[in-house]
């Protein structure tokens, strides 16, 4: 008897999975049309952005700095071509040998002004690639701009839509299982489960997983599956901090700059007043212009597609350097640096690690008092290099040393003390990025009133 229910439940499994196989592949097709379509919009979509960057008056080099620029992302693999056949690419190398695989014919169709659209796959059940072409206007000159971005194949989702297709059957038999006088309490119970997971599925994370019994097998999953609605609330949690941060940041640059605006149409006003608001339209700008880099930035960062080129060089003339280049800061407010550095070789990213540095001293000159001390000390311990920089600043209170690193955080004790208002809040997010990306870790130590210490530690390759 049950051998003989086993074999109708796997053939009724093998059976319903066939035929939905056939329906999911038909369907595929229908939508793959309609994805690709859209597909290209949001690349072209994309280009006239671009366009929109590069600005009326660019130039050649501002043509090759906008392609370095573009290389952060790497989202998706972009090359310009001028009239001579001039190839500027960028996205690494798959740009590169996307854009020897451009065919000139391709382009003269795009400088005449036409829009390029394909996808070059080797059959439909195969991932392939989504290409656009349109034309650019840089300083004047016409430039063919060409995108590429991953085409998926019709069986893209095919395995995690099975994998629900089973999920759900198998839900079903132990259902039916579960259907019997002796077994309604469990059913109910498996059915309160379901019903969460299906709340979870909606978005909303507030629930709570019961089991009849708290050990064994159900007991272990009710409290994993409560682990995860608390795990994902927390995340919605920060997601929805994180936009509301965002709009924040952005609006209130965004306020002054419009309210000085509207001012600046008082025709009573005088040279010396004009001047004085266009610099804080000029100051809000750029602080604005800041925030937007420094997400791209961390953006970057978080994706695991940026730019990362580790060479050996020495770690003590890189920071000798950037002190020097903070003279100017340190010396206005007759601040006193202390700097000791052992002579220690790194296999880093050296422009990367040259953030961290610029970010935890220019911090330091910002926090501390004129005439106070800041310390920069690097020493090798075992196979580490140990950095610590350290300042006699207004200090970290308690509460905020835990989120000193969350991005848009800003400890407001501090942050009123020193009547400094315009930073972020992401430059330390960018730091522990950086510093985890390299394998090292950092840690703060602070009170308030008695200053701050930031150390960092590296490994150093043999």
């Amino acid at each position: 008897m049950k051998l003989r229910f086993a074999a109708s439940v796997v053939g009724f499994l093998v059976v319903t999975i066939l035929f939905w196989t056939i329906a999911f592949l038909i369907t595929a097709y229908m939508y793959d049309a309609r994805d690709r379509e859209a597909l290209w919009a949001d690349m072209l979509e994309s280009g006239s952005k671009i366009a929109l960057l590069s600005g009326p008056d660019s130039g050649e080099m501002n043509a090759e700095m906008l392609m370095k620029q573009l290389a952060l992302l790497k989202k998706e693999r972009i090359v310009l071509i001028d009239t001579t056949g001039r190839k500027l690419d960028s996205g690494g190398a798959d740009a590169s040998a996307f854009a020897q695989s451009i065919d000139p014919a391709d382009v003269a169709q795009v400088l005449s002004g036409d829009i390029l659209q394909r996808v070059d796959r080797p059959n439909l059940f195969m991932a392939g690639f989504a290409v656009t072409g349109q034309t650019l206007m840089l300083g004047g000159r016409p430039y063919a701009l060409f995108i590429q971005a991953e085409a998926l194949s019709l069986f893209h989702d095919y395995g995690k839509q099975l994998l629900t297709v089973v999920v759900d059957l198998l839900l079903f038999y132990i259902v039916i299982l579960c259907a019997t006088p002796a077994r309604k309490k469990q059913m109910q119970a498996l059915k309160n489960m379901v019903a969460a997971i299906r709340k979870i599925a909606r978005g909303d994370f507030n629930v709570t997983f019961t089991a009849l019994h708290n050990r064994g097998p159900w007991g272990e999953l009710s409290q994993s599956l409560n682990h995860m609605a608390v795990e994902l609330n927390q995340m919605e949690q920060m997601r929805q901090e994180f936009i509301s941060n965002v709009s924040h940041e952005i609006q209130s640059p965004l306020t002054s700059i419009s309210g000085f605006a509207r001012a600046l149409r008082n025709e009573q006003l005088n040279p010396e007043e004009r001047l004085h608001y266009l610099d804080i339209i000029e100051t809000e700008s750029k602080r604005l212009s800041k925030l937007s880099d420094n997400l791209l930035k961390l953006t970057s960062l978080e994706s695991n597609h940026h730019p990362y080129e580790p060479k050996p060089y020495r770690l003590d003339k890189q920071l000798r350097r950037i002190v020097l280049a903070c003279e100017p800061q340190w010396l206005d407010k007759a601040i006193d640096m202390d700097v000791d550095l052992e002579e220690v070789t790194v296999h880093a990213d050296e422009d990367m690690l040259s953030q961290v540095w610029v970010n935890l001293i220019n911090n330091c000159i910002k926090f501390t008092p004129d005439k106070g001390t800041i310390g920069i000390h690097l020493q090798r311990l075992a196979d580490s290099a140990v950095i610590r920089i350290t300042d006699t600043g207004i200090g970290i209170a308690q509460e905020d040393l835990e989120h000193i690193f969350e991005r848009f955080y800003k400890a407001d004790k501090s942050r009123n003390r020193s009547g400094t208002s315009n930073g972020s809040g992401l430059g330390l997010s960018i730091v522990k990025k950086i510093v985890e990306m390299h394998h090292g870790s950092i840690q703060v130590q602070s009170r308030l009133g008695e200053g701050t210490t930031f150390t960092v530690t590296l490994p150093i390759s043999s």
